[in-house]
């Protein structure tokens, strides 16, 4: 069960990221903010930035649940929220400025729960997210094939969501493609 971030679940996201925020420190502020803010943030301002994007009521993601208990975490707004993103020179960033682009930006779950195929559900329900928040198109940026950054997710993941290759990343020697979705 996957629930959108908010007011009423920032504690489950405490939880759920722990005391380093999920990934060496960034909180999910690693593409919303230009990198050189979020190595300067630090652990703490970036978990402070992150709750004042929830206390804002701005989309930043899901929480998925397992027993109860938060376990795994899904980055998902419209892709003008991402700096790193909108400002990429390997990206193929097309139509800049439309907010009906949304973009799953990272996919994390908590060690204790991983290998147990959490990620699919959180994708179809990001997907389901964007679709009821106007989205027209679900972007997202996975890995070809681990090792890679996991918190990109892997692209037969998304394949199998119903995600087609878009474009490749710009780089030869990045791992990453484009996959979309039109909804």
């Amino acid at each position: 069960m996957a629930r959108v971030v908010d007011q009423e679940r920032w504690g489950d996201l405490l939880e759920l990221f722990g005391p380093s925020g999920g990934t060496r420190g960034c909180w999910c502020m690693a593409r919303r903010l230009p990198s050189a803010q979020v190595a300067a943030n630090g652990n703490a301002e970036n978990r402070a930035a992150l709750q004042s994007f929830v206390e804002a009521g701005s989309p930043v993601g899901l929480i998925g649940y397992v027993d109860a208990r938060p376990a795994v975490w899904c980055a998902v707004a419209p892709r003008t929220a991402y700096y790193a993103i909108m400002h990429s020179r390997t990206l193929p960033i097309d139509d800049p400025g439309d907010e009906t682009i949304w973009a799953i930006n990272c996919l994390f779950v908590k060690r204790g729960y991983r290998g147990r195929g959490l990620t699919a559900p959180m994708i179809d329900a990001a997907v389901e997210y964007a679709r009821t928040s106007d989205a027209r198109i679900v972007e997202a940026y996975p890995v070809k094939a681990m090792p890679g950054d996991p918190g990109r997710g892997v692209l037969s993941t998304f394949l199998g969501a119903g995600f087609t290759p878009y474009a490749e990343n710009r780089t030869t020697a990045r791992r990453n493609i484009v996959v979309r979705r039109t909804l």
